[in-house]
């Protein structure tokens, strides 16, 4: 039977993709390990740490693990490595590829909502602002959080990752980089700012989308019912609503009311499940099917 591990098993997307495990109908083997853990030979494996842990980890287990799927920004932007969405770029990952990373959770909610109006337009720039929760930051921020006087009570802060040399914040960065990669559109233009809001857990984005062509929205809404994992509401939908369900939600659609080639909406998607956790039982199902 075939083997894979969960690296980093313990933190917030350890734990919710050990559950998510459970919904994979191929029969394999899990095995949980820490950080620091010996790590035998596995046919694939998840990582659920850090940057620099995701770094050391791959150095020392490249050889013993089949398949590896990181879920830092370590290696996003390696020009050999794929950023895979399973409904978007699965042609991305071959019998040969060894290691394969899962995006960022915001830039994942807003590529579900754009890759499936390329085929109807030619998209030129999307604009957003995140509204993104607590449990993105992980544990640690969680119980800073739950701390009398923490900085996120009751509060939006502007700030998610480090400030660059250019201003912007690492977290805006990715929605730049990994956007591109994903939907393999390098000359789309996106215009990020990240924040965090005092929300537990579903990140939200407020999007204006730009395309060549006008947009016709029941082309729209028709685009995003067909694509696995995303809807439409007519109705408001919130962070509430969208926790802890697979589906990417969008609402309040509307065209500019100067230019037909724009439109603006609203996302909101669990940054847990799709964002992570979901994204990754995806990928290894992919692999148990086809190459493991």
């Amino acid at each position: 039977m075939k083997t894979v591990g969960i690296i980093g098993a313990n933190g917030v997307v350890g734990r919710t993709l050990q559950a998510e495990f459970k919904k994979i109908k191929t029969p394999f083997e899990v095995k949980l390990f820490g950080r620091q853990d010996e790590i035998p030979q596995l046919d694939a494996a998840v990582f659920c740490t850090d940057n620099p842990d995701s770094a050391r980890l791959y150095e020392q287990l490249k050889d013993r693990i089949g398949y590896i799927v990181d879920m830092s920004a370590q290696f996003r932007q390696e020009p050999n490595v794929p950023l895979v969405i399973p409904e978007i770029n699965p042609h991305a990952i071959t019998q040969q590829t060894r290691l394969i990373a899962s995006p960022n959770c915001t830039t994942t909610g807003l590529v579900m909502t754009m890759a499936p109006l390329r085929q109807f337009y030619h998209l030129t720039e999307v604009f957003f602002c995140s509204y993104q929760a607590i449990s993105g930051g992980g544990k640690k921020l969680l119980e800073e959080f739950h701390t009398a006087g923490s900085l996120y009570e009751n509060n939006c802060v502007p700030l998610i990752g480090s400030i660059q040399e250019n201003g912007y914040s690492s977290e805006e960065l990715k929605g730049i980089y990994e956007t591109r990669k994903i939907l393999e559109m390098p000359h789309v233009k996106v215009y990020p700012h990240t924040v965090r809001v005092a929300v537990e857990n579903a990140h939200s984005l407020g999007v204006t989308l730009k395309a060549e062509q006008d947009f016709d929205l029941a082309t729209v809404i028709k685009a995003w019912n067909s694509f696995p994992h995303l809807r439409y509401s007519e109705e408001i939908v919130t962070p509430k609503q969208s926790s802890g369900q697979e589906t990417t939600f969008a609402c309040r659609l509307r065209r500019d009311v100067e230019d037909k080639n724009i439109i603006h909406y609203f996302i909101t998607f669990d940054n847990l499940l799709k964002g992570a956790a979901m994204n990754a039982r995806q990928i290894i199902e992919l692999l148990l099917e086809k190459y493991l």
